[in-house]
């Protein structure tokens, strides 16, 4: 874990490979990554693009798309991060996945989260390798907790989070689900979205 945790904060890659062998890159997003990400929404299926952006978006307008890639590339690296899982098909580098955090401004160690994966490599353990890394990035950056915002029946998400072993705590709220994942043992969980007077030191 060491390894992979100096190799992504010093912004290099890593090789990985999912559950059936198939092996993938994880890197730090590059703003050039925009055509990457453009042509990963469209390879996802209406109940995953419902699982990451709250809506189907069937009908969405090319441009939008377009305009939200270039958004989603360019990170502000002081207050965000984005990694991005990469594979070849014929003979170019496709997005199969990414996993991002941005800090939350009224919680100085405190990031909301959100991971997707492609459809054909669900269920192949890529989510929770991303998040794993993306778990070493958030310590070494000084965070103390992970937020998810999610359907409430987004299963997989809390399967994945079980099987990180970190401790977590939720709270149902309007159809959604709050997630806190505390990074740091001993901390009581905070819930920014659906308890924002709560607050915490």
């Amino acid at each position: 874990m060491q390894q992979l945790e100096t190799t992504m904060i010093h912004d290099a890659s890593v090789t990985l490979q999912t559950r059936d062998g198939r092996r993938f890159v994880v890197r730090h997003i590059r703003p050039e990554d925009c055509t990457l990400l453009e042509a990963m929404f469209w390879q996802l299926s209406s109940e995953t693009r419902w699982r990451r952006f709250f809506a189907p978006l069937d009908n969405v307008d090319p441009a939008r798309v377009q305009q939200e890639a270039k958004r989603l590339a360019a990170i502000n690296p002081q207050q965000e991060v984005a990694l991005i899982a990469l594979v070849e098909e014929e003979g170019q580098p496709a997005a199969v996945a990414v996993a991002r955090y941005a800090c939350l401004p009224h919680e100085r160690d405190c990031a909301e989260t959100s991971i997707v994966v492609r459809d054909d490599y669900q269920h192949q353990g890529l989510g929770a390798q991303l998040f794993d890394l993306l778990v070493q990035v958030a310590l070494a950056r000084g965070l103390r907790h992970l937020v998810f915002l999610t359907h409430a029946d987004n299963y997989g998400v809390i399967a994945m989070l079980q099987r990180s072993g970190l401790p977590f705590a939720g709270r149902f709220t309007s159809g959604m689900y709050e997630v806190d994942v505390q990074l740091v043992d001993g901390i009581e969980p905070v819930f920014p979205f659906s308890c924002p007077e709560q607050g915490h030191n």
